[in-house]
């Protein structure tokens, strides 16, 4: 993974960490207390994870532009689309559906991306090296996983400006 893809990582889950999501998805785990797990996880989550929970992940990564600031300073501008990958299941105690809960939950994660239509996202993205320039929400969608089971997927591209030589 290039720097600028993992300096992407961290600054989501700073943005992340910073939020109220951990919050608000622990609230509905059988074990609000628990802190074996975490709500959000890289690539894949482990097999005994609480729902519900996120799996975040890179689908794609292009280059867009190439700069150089003479003989010692070459730039890429690169839109790096991550998934948030939001799994729940049904609750006992509470009357919803699993795809109700994805949706409620997704909007959570909106809020602070980006993509709500009410609200401003309050994440912020920044980078220890190069430029958070853009976060686009491109699309959201669910699978149902199981019969009590959802998966809803929340597509974005952050466009970022990173230093590729010094």
């Amino acid at each position: 993974m290039a720097i600028g893809m993992a300096d992407l990582h961290k600054a989501i889950n700073t943005a992340w960490d910073a939020s109220t999501l951990d919050a608000t998805f622990k609230a509905l785990w059988s074990d609000p207390t628990d802190t074996e797990f975490f709500v959000l996880n890289d690539q894949e989550a482990p097999g005994e994870q609480p729902f519900p929970y996120v799996v975040m992940d890179q689908t794609m990564s292009s280059t867009s532009n190439r700069m150089s600031g003479g003989i010692t300073s070459l730039r890429e501008i690169r839109n790096i689309e991550i998934r948030f990958n939001i799994h729940t299941r049904d609750i006992d105690s509470d009357g919803r559906t699993a795809k109700t809960i994805a949706s409620v939950l997704a909007e959570e994660i909106m809020k602070v991306f980006g993509g709500h239509p009410t609200v401003t996202p309050t994440g912020a993205i920044t980078l220890d090296n190069g430029k958070h320039l853009i976060t686009t929400y491109t699309n959201g969608f669910s699978i149902r996983t199981e019969e009590d089971q959802c998966q809803w997927v929340l597509v974005y591209v952050f466009k970022i400006d990173v230093p590729v030589a010094v």
